[in-house]
């Protein structure tokens, strides 16, 4: 006999979850494809493909850290000055005026998603 199937992907059952596999299963059909390289969750992991840089800028002008990052999604994101979260600092990138009182400040982040997080290595600024 030929039963029709069903193949959902991650991306699809992410925002479902279990309630999702558990109606799959229910109705006695189809498969969840779940997620790339389930095997191995350093695959999953998020891992920093190109770290922050270090940016010299004049007082006064504006200073940005960006960061490349690979994972599984979603990817989120925390800037930090030396060891502290900087409150609402959560994109790829990070800007800041840059005063004297910023001289020699280190800037890092924080990547996470469900297998884990990394944090980069350190970026300094340099104002003039």
């Amino acid at each position: 006999m030929n039963r029709p199937s069903l193949h959902l992907s991650p991306r699809l059952v992410h925002g479902f979850g279990a309630a999702a596999l558990a109606a799959l299963a229910a109705c006695g059909g189809g498969s969840y494809g779940g997620a790339p390289n389930a095997g191995s969750n350093t695959q999953l992991a998020p891992a920093i493909a190109a770290a922050p840089a270090s940016v010299t800028v004049p007082a006064g002008q504006t200073a940005t850290f960006t960061v490349s990052a690979s994972g599984y999604p979603p990817l989120s994101y925390q800037w930090l000055r030396g060891t502290t979260d900087i409150q609402g600092a959560t994109s790829v990138t990070y800007s800041l005026v840059a005063t004297a009182a910023d001289n020699g400040a280190a800037f890092a982040v924080r990547v996470t998603n469900a297998y884990g997080s990394v944090t980069s290595a350190p970026a300094m600024l340099t104002v003039q």
